[in-house]
């Protein structure tokens, strides 16, 4: 049973969104479609080190999702 549960949490965090890239402009995070919520979160984090809000303006790979920084 506690091989299972293992198991199904290491699998579980393997469909986390993550941040993949980041620059001062763009943020792709990776994340499966339904996970984009979880995806822009991730973004607005990294743009707010800026002082800018995460723009979602394309989707680089297959779960992938670009953000742009912006005011």
């Amino acid at each position: 049973m506690k091989k299972l549960l293992l198991l199904v949490c290491v699998l579980m965090t393997g469909c986390a969104a993550e941040l993949i890239s980041a620059n001062e402009k763009t943020i792709i995070v990776q994340a499966r479609r339904q996970d984009v919520a979880n995806a822009q979160d991730i973004a607005e984090a990294e743009c707010q080190k800026r002082g800018l809000h995460a723009r979602l303006t394309s989707k680089p790979a297959s779960n992938q999702f670009g953000f742009d920084c912006v005011r």
